[in-house]
């Protein structure tokens, strides 16, 4: 798995929108930045702890996240039932299996038997029917998309996946945990 081009937007933003409940008045001073505002992000980190679906974590939907990420067939299948993802664009085998076969551009999970590959550009150069070609695809083949979310869908992935049996899951956790600033909002133990 790789993950480049991280992007993290209005953290800050969303660290005074979590006392707005309890403010009784608006201001623009409000807005000062994480390093002089440790009570709203003492407040942001406490209210990160709120059970799921109880609304106190919301602020935290409000912390945006993209990124491109390159993953198997196998992960973007369970990657894609989380609702607060957005797929911004992504490779596509329909579009360019053949050339990513042909030019050895295809890249394969390396727990793919290297035998299936050899198959496939087989099966390419006997001219096969591309849906015998593209059904024949193990779920192992990589492809790169580009992603938006945000911390609280992130909160909710991290929870679920950091121990899954995949180890893209638990790669994928401990980059988040380790690369995204103030990751401690939703990468919790």
């Amino acid at each position: 798995m790789k993950i480049t081009h991280v992007k993290v937007y209005d953290l800050e933003d969303s660290v005074v929108a979590s006392g707005f409940p309890m403010c009784a008045e608006y201001s623009e001073s409000l807005y000062k930045g994480l390093q002089d505002n440790p009570a709203g992000l003492a407040r942001i980190a406490r209210l990160s702890d709120a059970r799921p679906s109880t609304g106190h974590d919301n602020a935290l939907s409000g912390v945006l996240v993209s990124f491109d990420v390159a993953g198997t067939v196998k992960w973007w299948t369970q990657f894609q039932r989380y609702h607060f993802i957005q797929i911004v664009s992504s490779m596509s085998t329909m579009h360019r299996l053949v050339s990513m076969l042909k030019d050895d551009k295809a890249q394969f999970h390396p727990a793919v038997d290297p035998r299936i590959i050899e198959i496939l550009k087989d099966m390419l150069k006997q001219e096969r029917p591309f849906e015998e070609l593209v059904y024949s695809c193990p779920m192992g083949i990589e492809l790169t998309a580009r992603v938006s979310t945000n911390y609280l869908q992130l909160k909710t992935i991290y929870r679920q996946r950091k121990d899954h049996r995949l180890q893209e899951w638990r790669d994928f956790c401990d980059f988040m945990k380790r690369n995204l600033p103030y990751s401690f909002l939703f990468a919790k133990d």
